[in-house]
């Protein structure tokens, strides 16, 4: 497993923006309840994915987290340098809520074509988070005089939760066949190329230098998905276990951020709750050929993305230059 990361902040969201998150509920909810509005509920069931969701808080949480993007873009310009810790910890948390729109406006039955854009935005900020972390580093190691590595990510694998955001990124890409964005989130986590089976696996199809590699971060939850690509012998095999990892997917990330998000709605205000989705799982069998008949309507498994994805080549345009 990797060793020697330079020291960063442990999470990606920084103290300052989450201080600024609790302000802002207080503040913004008159705005807040008066922005919402599908033209109808029945409408707006009928477009998402998942029923967990009102129309009222979808787009009460559209615009919360348009907010934290805002107050996030105002810290970025208040006098924080580059090279300062708690920027890098700014651009994290623009990652996460540019990942968290995408997953709920997917939620919500939103276009694949705003879904490419919405992907191109989260991995855009994905970009600028690594640059300025590696800017701090940098800065650190002039300022300690030691020798830090500056090929780093302040997403760490070991971590679960970082870990799943990698994976999320990574697999939404296959899905929309983004391939250029796949190389960039494989240049930027070199640190981590060559140490997870699962991750090697689905930046492959998109890589001109795959690295073999039989071990993974993370037994619980993603043994099942691992296997079914790599240990089963049949074509039966890899979907049961496809089957029993999305079973298993929503209790193994108990303690994530996000985890029954929506079971704490603040009334009026937002609900933490984007969608609960397995992108992986339908990049795993897009990328293997998994037979997904049996388990495509498990409220976990997006299958009208991994039916667009089969049904638009996704697969053959990860390539470069396709």
């Amino acid at each position: 497993m990797p060793t020697g990361h330079a020291p960063t902040t442990r999470w990606p969201i920084s103290s300052r923006a989450r201080r600024r998150r609790k302000a802002l509920t207080r503040a913004r909810t008159g705005c807040l309840v008066a922005r919402f509005g599908w033209s109808s509920a029945a409408v707006f069931r009928a477009k998402q994915g998942q029923e967990l969701l009102s129309a009222q808080y979808y787009k009460l949480n559209i615009r919360w987290l348009n907010l934290l993007i805002e107050e996030n873009n105002k810290l970025d310009s208040s006098g924080i340098t580059v090279d300062d810790v708690e920027f890098a910890g700014v651009l994290g948390s623009t990652f996460i809520e540019r990942l968290n729109i995408l997953k709920l406006k997917y939620t919500g039955g939103c276009t694949v074509e705003e879904l490419n854009s919405l992907y191109a935005d989260a991995v855009n900020a994905l970009v600028q988070w690594h640059d300025a972390y590696r800017s701090h580093i940098k800065a650190l190691a002039l300022e300690s005089g030691d020798d830090l590595r500056e090929d780093g990510t302040p997403l760490h694998f070991e971590d679960l939760y970082h870990f799943q955001l990698a994976i999320d990124v990574i697999s939404i890409g296959v899905l929309l066949g983004a391939g250029d964005a796949i190389r960039q989130v494989a240049h930027w986590t070199e640190r981590y190329r060559g140490t997870d089976l699962l991750f090697e696996s689905l930046i492959e199809p998109a890589i001109s230098d795959p690295r073999d590699n039989t071990d993974f971060f993370h037994v619980s939850p993603y043994d099942p998905l691992i296997d079914a690509f790599y240990t089963v012998e049949t074509p039966d095999e890899a979907s049961a276990k496809v089957k029993e990892y999305l079973d298993g997917w929503y209790k193994s990330f108990e303690g994530a951020p996000w985890h029954d998000g929506h079971l704490h709605a603040v009334e009026g205000e937002y609900m933490p709750y984007y969608g609960y989705w397995s992108f992986e799982a339908a990049a795993v069998c897009l990328i293997h050929g998994i037979d997904d008949s049996s388990f495509r309507d498990h409220l976990l498994y997006p299958k009208d993305l991994a039916d667009w994805a089969r049904a638009n080549r996704s697969l053959e345009r990860l390539e470069s230059g396709a």
